[in-house]
C-alpha cells in the first residue's frame, strides 16, 4: 500500500463516499459494501499492452478453448486466425481514453454482506488505440509462389542443381502464409498441392502431363474410360515409373471417386478437368493462338469419346474474336495479383472493356458475404453500352 499511503491527499475516505451517496440520494444498501476507488499508478505502462476488439466469432473460439493465431511476416500487415477464418487487424484511434485497471470488479463478484470499507485500483495504463478486426480473403498466393521454386519432377530429379530449394512441411507454411488452417488446406488443394515424404510439393506441369498420358493410354487399353479407373490396379501398373503418392494424388486431381459394391476404390475420369489440362498443354507458352486452329487441335489431344467446349476454359484462358484473325491466349486466374484494387486495374490494363461474362471467372474469387459479382464490379468499374451490350471498364485513368 507504499503508493496509496504517497497518494493518500488524493484518494477517498469513507467519508467521502458519505458524500457522494448524498448527493445522488442514495442509502448505503443502495451500493455493495465493497466501494472501489480508481487511482492513477505513478508509473503507467502504455507500451506492453494492447486492446484488440473482437467480434462474435473471435470471442466464442476464445471462450470455447479454440487457437487464435497472428500471423504475418515483417514485411506484411498482421492478420489473426480462427480456425477457419482470417481478419485483418487495423489500428484504430478513440477520443475515449481507455483506462486498464487490472484488480477493478465487476458487480457479480462483490460481496452483499460485510461493513462498507474501500479498496484502492490502480489504472497501469491509459490507451487510446486499440485493434479493430475486419473479415478478409485469405492471403494464399504467396504459398504458390514459395512452392513454385522447387517443383517436383520424380526423384530421379531430386538432386538437381535446380531442385534444391526450400521444401515446406504443413508447419511450414502455418508460419508464412496468413490464412487459418482450413483455409490453407483448401487452397493446397486448389493449387494441386502434392505431399510427398511429408513436404507439401507442386508437380512440374511437364511431368504431370507425363503422368497424365501414362494413365489416360491405361485408359484406352482397358476400357477404364467408361468403367472407371480401379486405384490399386492403376498404381501397381505405373509404380516402376512414378512414385505411388504422386499417381494417387494425379488420379485425385483428375477423377471423381465412385463408391463400388465391392468397396474397391475406383475413380471416374472427370471430362472437363481432363480437357482443361490438354487445352492448358497447348496453352502454355505459345502466346497467342489463331482460335479456330486451336479448338481443332484441342479436340484432336484429348482422348477419345471426349468432348471439348468453352465452358471448360474458365478462368485459364482469354479470346479475341472481333479482330482479323480470332485468338486465344493463357490467362490464368491464379497468375492474378490477390488486392482487389490491384486485380481490376490489371484486368483493365489488359483489356479495356469486360462483359460480365467474361470478367466473372477473374473477380468471383473476391467475393464476401456482403459483396457478389454485381457489387465488385458497381464498386471497382462503370457499365456502358456498347453495340446494344453492356460493359464494364475501369472507374479510373489507368497508366500503361
Amino acid at each position: 500500500m507504499d503508493d496509496v499511503e504517497s497518494e493518500s491527499c488524493v484518494v477517498r475516505n469513507l467519508e467521502d463516499v458519505e458524500s457522494v451517496l448524498s448527493f445522488a440520494k442514495l442509502e448505503r444498501r443502495d451500493i455493495k459494501p465493497t466501494v472501489q476507488c480508481v487511482i492513477f499508478s505513478q508509473e503507467l505502462d502504455n507500451d506492453s499492452i494492447k486492446l484488440l476488439e473482437l467480434d462474435s466469432t473471435v470471442l466464442k473460439c476464445l471462450t470455447v478453448g479454440d487457437r487464435v493465431v497472428i500471423r504475418g511476416d515483417k514485411d506484411d500487415g498482421a492478420v489473426l486466425c480462427t480456425k477457419d477464418k482470417t481478419y485483418e487487424m487495423k489500428e484504430a484511434e478513440t477520443s475515449n481514453s481507455l483506462l486498464i485497471i487490472p484488480d477493478l470488479k465487476f458487480g457479480a463478484d462483490l460481496s452483499n454482506d460485510g461493513e462498507v470499507h474501500i479498496t484502492y485500483n490502480q489504472v497501469t495504463s491509459v490507451l487510446n488505440n486499440y485493434y479493430e478486426l475486419r473479415p478478409c480473403k485469405p492471403k494464399v498466393k504467396k504459398m504458390k509462389e514459395l512452392l513454385e521454386k522447387n517443383l517436383y519432377s520424380g526423384k530421379e530429379c531430386e538432386q538437381d542443381e535446380q531442385h534444391q530449394g526450400k521444401k515446406y512441411t504443413y508447419s511450414d507454411l502455418l508460419d508464412v502464409i496468413q490464412a487459418s488452417d482450413t483455409e490453407i488446406t483448401q487452397a493446397l488443394h486448389h493449387i494441386k498441392a502434392c505431399l510427398i515424404d511429408g513436404y507439401w510439393r507442386l508437380l512440374d506441369f511437364d511431368f504431370q502431363t507425363q503422368i497424365i498420358n501414362h494413365i489416360m493410354q491405361l485408359c484406352d487399353e482397358n476400357d477404364w474410360l467408361n468403367s472407371g479407373i480401379p486405384m490399386e490396379e492403376c498404381c501397381q501398373t505405373l509404380e516402376e515409373l512414378f512414385q505411388r503418392s504422386v499417381i494417387e494424388h494425379m488420379i485425385d486431381c483428375y477423377c471423381d471417386k465412385r463408391i463400388e459394391e465391392t468397396n474397391e476404390n475406383v475413380f471416374k475420369i472427370n471430362e472437363d478437368k481432363v480437357c482443361r489440362f490438354f487445352a492448358e498443354l497447348l496453352l502454355r507458352g505459345s502466346g497467342q493462338f489463331n482460335y479456330k486452329e486451336f479448338l481443332q487441335v484441342w479436340q484432336q489431344s484429348v482422348p477419345d469419346g471426349m468432348k471439348t467446349n468453352m465452358c471448360q476454359l474458365e478462368g485459364l484462358a482469354l479470346t479475341n474474336l472481333d479482330c482479323n484473325i480470332p485468338v486465344i491466349w493463357h490467362f490464368p486466374v491464379d497468375d492474378l495479383p490477390e488486392d482487389i484494387n490491384e486485380r481490376f486495374d490489371f484486368l483493365f490494363r489488359t483489356r479495356e472493356k469486360w462483359t460480365r461474362d467474361d470478367i466473372t471467372p477473374y473477380i468471383k474469387d473476391l467475393v464476401t458475404d456482403k459483396l457478389d459479382v454485381g457489387a465488385l464490379l458497381t464498386r471497382h468499374a462503370r457499365a456502358s453500352l456498347q453495340n446494344g451490350i453492356k460493359v464494364f471498364n475501369s472507374r479510373k485513368p489507368l497508366n500503361k
